[in-house]
């Protein structure tokens, strides 16, 4: 069947011609035109602008699109993203209106409901927030979160939500960006990077936002920014750790330049720039041991494992078993929000007991997210995929060794462990730092002194990655030698046992 006619009965039923922005896309003739003028747009690429254009105003899926312009055919998903890339190059200035919804899909921006602001001026007007940024779900356990982020960003310019994947960043950030545009009336503008992996794609995303000059070329990371400081309000950068450092430039150029607008980041590693204050976001809290079932149903971390396994079909009755059941759990994955509702996922195929009983593996069993979520959040060791792989081999071989600890431990402990002749003490402190920054590894005090742990899904993770390099005998054994060490002297702290 011929590409071009295979979209043809569903364009029929609609208006021949749709407005995007200044240019006109007919559906009869298949072409783009501005100002009367046809501009050079691929079947592809065509049929992808048509299909988000006819939804007017609905988010399209990355499914929905697959299926409308490459029926009957298997294409990467990276196909999308070139056809939009073409898309937004023949759009010019009108660029922005084809948005990026995370973790949902496409959606044209002219839609009703929907305000999005891409030139550098300032509406008259209630604010909106736009479409990709509205509230969902009631985010569970995040209040006192949310009014310390909040305060934060009353006095602080550039406010980033630093923590490990899956800890509910995104959420935060979104629920925080609704709030304010509902109840303050602020102008709200979100750049996502999740596909973004080089400098010149970061910067065209900044400078879709602010609808600053594009020609064909990369625009001018300096252009960007100052397009940026005529907007004020805030801004939200989504999932910024993989090019953080691109980031950073243009952050730092728009702080400087513009003293209105606030800058609220979510990454797993901070930007490392002038005017920035961190908010680590730490796991959902869980019960204290012991506490009675009205208290165990009040945890956060509970909470949310109990929706997630209600809209996944699986009995809301919880017998004071179940319950315990749930808590261990819940327990067992550390509160993180995206283990847990993986873990929902799976009990519906597997029953609570069937995940309890697998979650020595949780990497195996722990998967199954939506569909509609970014690859990384698709299962537990999607996510630790995307933050192992930006580690250098230094910071990943003393990721890896530090696995054999289950408890917390010291700075001394981690080097007896890890060091070898090719990394120092001095080398592996440096190791560490880098991976409480970037997420890995968890930092605690405990009066003076201060300690570091990992999540038990991250050791899981760790103890693959120690298996796989060959090294999980010889760490154990280095291991259990320091431990012996310490047990003599009756010094046990950060010793698996």
């Amino acid at each position: 069947m011929n590409h071009a006619t295979a979209l043809s009965p569903s364009f029929a039923a609609h208006a021949p011609v749709i407005q995007v922005g200044e240019c006109e896309l007919d559906l009869d003739l298949r072409a783009l035109r501005r100002g009367g003028k046809t501009v050079e747009l691929g079947s592809r690429a065509f049929d992808v602008l048509a299909t988000i254009a006819l939804a007017a105003g609905r988010v399209v899926s990355k499914d929905e699109l697959m299926e409308a312009v490459w029926p009957d055919t298997i294409v990467e998903e990276n196909n999308i993203h070139v056809q939009l890339s073409a898309i937004r190059k023949a759009l010019g200035a009108d660029r922005a209106l084809i948005l990026t919804v995370p973790g949902r899909g496409y959606q044209l921006a002219a839609a009703p409901e929907t305000r999005i602001v891409p030139m550098p001026r300032h509406e008259a007007g209630p604010a909106r927030a736009p479409n990709e940024l509205r509230a969902g779900e009631a985010v569970i356990g995040r209040d006192t979160a949310i009014a310390e982020i909040l305060s934060l960003m009353s006095s602080a310019r550039i406010v980033t939500l630093v923590g490990a994947g899956g800890i509910g960043k995104t959420r935060i950030a979104r629920e925080i960006a609704h709030r304010l545009a509902a109840e303050q009336a602020l102008d709200v503008r979100l750049v996502e990077l999740a596909a973004h992996a080089t400098r010149a794609a970061v910067v065209q995303a900044f400078a879709d936002v602010c609808g600053a000059p594009f020609n064909g070329k990369e625009p001018d990371a300096r252009i960007v920014a100052n397009g940026l400081a005529g907007l004020p309000g805030l801004l939200v950068i989504d999932n910024a750790e993989h090019v953080v450092e691109h980031v950073a430039e243009i952050v730092d150029l728009t702080s400087r330049a513009n003293p209105q607008m606030t800058i609220l980041v979510t990454s797993r590693s901070r930007l490392r720039v002038s005017l920035e204050s961190v908010y680590r976001v730490g796991p959902l809290a869980l019960p204290h041991a012991g506490e009675d079932r009205d208290a165990m149903l009040r945890s956060p971390a509970i909470a949310l494992f109990l929706r997630r396994l209600r809209s996944n079909g699986v009995s809301a009755e919880m017998s004071d078993e179940r319950l315990r059941m749930a808590e261990e759990i819940c327990r067992r994955l550390a509160g993180i929000p995206l283990a847990l509702e993986l873990a929902a996922g799976r009990a519906s195929l597997l029953g609570l007991e069937g995940i309890r009983e697998r979650l020595d593996e949780p990497l195996l069993y722990v998967a199954g997210g939506y569909r509609t979520a970014q690859p990384r959040h698709q299962s537990l060791r999607a996510a630790f995929d995307w933050s192992f792989d930006m580690l250098d081999a230094a910071e990943q071989t003393v990721f890896r060794r530090l696995s054999v600890f289950n408890r917390a431990f010291t700075v001394q402990a981690a080097s007896e462990v890890a060091r070898d002749a090719t990394l120092s003490n001095e080398a592996v402190m440096d190791c560490i730092g880098e991976l409480v920054d970037k997420s890995l590894i968890e930092i605690q005090f405990e009066g003076a002194d201060v300690k570091y742990h990992l999540f038990a899904p991250a050791r899981a993770y760790g103890l693959e990655k120690l298996l796989a390099a060959g090294e999980i005998c010889t760490i154990f054994e280095r291991h259990a030698l320091f431990a012996s060490g310490h047990v003599a002297h009756g010094r046990l702290s950060g010793v698996r046992q």
